[in-house]
């Protein structure tokens, strides 16, 4: 009896460990593979650790975990043609090209389960959802961060506000910076307040749809009218060639540097007076005066102005090749990075304490962070779930600043191509050398060394003999024949 009794007991317990083992494996977490951009395919330092402290917050909360993997455009378009395997993938206009890859059928269709698997990632996108759809189907899911595009000048407030007792206003046009830079040299003869190099401001373009480079264009300023669609040179935009006038006459004003159109180095580095920058409004990324040497007033003069291609700065598809399951486990994870603060935190930020603090409903980097873990925010999920970030305890970011974002997009200037591209393999002799001829006086043009008029007298008639109506011709056709399917 005790023999059976023993043998009884021995199976019982037998059992009881094989069930829980079998409860154990079921409870496993869907373990996803997930690609995202980098531009050198390095992987921050700390990344692994990161990841540690992230899927221990997903495991327990969705029963998802992730493996990040970094990739550059090159290495993630041979792994897409190769067939490697992923369940997530980074895409957007400018990197893994959304829209082209969709249509080519990498992506899988998520429309009919976004709701019923996710339904609060859905109400997290909404209104935006049109970002990630291609023929009235669902193919990436919008990872949410400035969708418009806005140009600032960066301006010394300690000088301008603090010792001349200007108030800066939050808007200004191009133009209405002169007095400043006046003001500025007059006090500082021996400098260039408005300190360029070959690019020119940054952002000069940022008030066209390009279309072909960016000589043939279409200004955003004719967004909603019958030349909405009209594509044009950029010197026919006559508010742009106000621009370039400005440049000029403050090259001959001495507030530009004598060198600026063969120059690349900035020696003042974030040091001058005077920059601009495209970021978005409450963007702190330039204000610590410990870095810079002085406190920033951001002052937008462009914009927002946006196109499918502003907007489509970052998206997650899934795999078409995915089963169901992991296909449901992305939504659900996707979800969680629109929900879930921590997990967002700790994938953009790093790890609470080590990388980061939290600073009245903010975020500061630490210095191991700035060493550890550097990413762009919009790498690992929707800029608008994660804390904002401030520069430092005195230069304080506002907690509410991407709400404030949308409700100015309403404003925005919205582009009427409705997300056309131009074929890359349309007229590619005419192209290469229109190219060659425009960015040849370029950076003499944006830094002002020329006087645009005479000079773009001069360009026009050399690109109209090396092809450009026909190219603006071709272009105007393709994009006819876009929109008429777009009915």
């Amino acid at each position: 009896m005790k023999r059976f009794l023993m043998a009884f007991l021995t199976a019982l317990v037998c059992m009881t460990l094989l069930s829980l083992s079998v409860a154990a494996c079921a409870e496993e977490p869907i373990h996803l593979i997930w690609w995202t951009y980098s531009a050198s395919g390095d992987a921050p330092a700390a990344l692994q650790e990161v990841l540690e402290r992230a899927n221990a917050i997903s495991a327990e909360e969705i029963g998802v975990t992730v493996d990040l993997l970094m990739k550059t455009d090159s290495q993630v378009s041979l792994d897409l043609n190769t067939g490697e395997y992923y369940d997530m993938i980074f895409t957007c206009d400018w990197y893994n090209d959304f829209d082209g890859n969709a249509q080519l059928g990498y992506y899988y269709d998520l429309t009919d389960l976004i709701q019923t698997e996710a339904p609060a990632l859905y109400a997290a996108v909404d209104p935006w959802w049109d970002i990630g759809t291609l023929n009235g189907r669902v193919y990436g899911v919008p990872m949410l961060k400035d969708l418009g595009a806005e140009v600032f000048f960066r301006l010394n407030s300690d000088y301008f506000e603090g010792e001349k007792g200007l108030v800066l206003p939050e808007e200004m046009s191009f133009a209405d910076l002169e007095p400043l830079l006046k003001m500025y040299k007059e006090d500082h003869p021996s400098e260039y307040p408005f300190y360029l190099t070959g690019s020119g401001p940054l952002g000069m373009f940022q008030t066209h749809e390009r279309i072909v480079g960016n000589y043939l264009v279409i200004p955003y300023s004719k967004a909603g009218t019958p030349d909405g669609t009209k594509i044009i040179p950029v010197w026919e935009d006559e508010a742009y060639m106000e621009k370039l006038r400005c440049l000029h006459r403050w090259y001959k004003l001495g507030y530009i540097n004598p060198d600026a159109a063969t120059t690349d180095d900035m020696p003042y580095s974030l040091g001058n007076p005077v920059r601009t920058g495209t970021a978005w409004t409450g963007y702190k990324g330039w204000s610590n005066p410990e870095i810079v040497g002085f406190n920033v007033k951001l002052v937008r003069f462009i914009g927002p102005n946006m196109s499918r291609s502003t907007q489509q700065g970052a998206l997650i598809a899934v795999n078409a090749a995915a089963s169901e399951a992991h296909v449901k486990a992305c939504l659900k994870y996707m979800e969680l990075l629109y929900t879930n603060r921590q997990l967002r935190d700790t994938l953009a930020y790093g790890i609470e304490g080590r990388h980061f603090n939290y600073y009245k409903d903010t975020v500061i980097r630490t210095e191991l962070g700035s060493e550890e873990y550097t990413l762009d925010n919009f790498q690992t999920g929707p800029a608008v779930s994660a804390s904002v970030v401030s520069a430092n305890e005195a230069v304080l970011a506002d907690p509410d600043q991407w709400q404030k974002v949308y409700e100015g997009y309403r404003h925005a200037k919205l582009s009427d191509t409705q997300g056309f591209s131009f074929g890359k393999e349309t007229m590619e002799a005419e192209r290469s050398v229109l190219s060659a001829i425009w960015s040849n006086r370029l950076a003499e043009l944006v830094t002002g060394t020329i006087d645009p008029d005479e000079a773009i007298a001069s360009i026009r008639q050399e690109m109209e003999a090396a092809g450009l109506d026909q190219v603006r011709q071709e272009a105007q056709r393709q994009l006819d024949a876009y929109l008429e399917t777009r009915q």
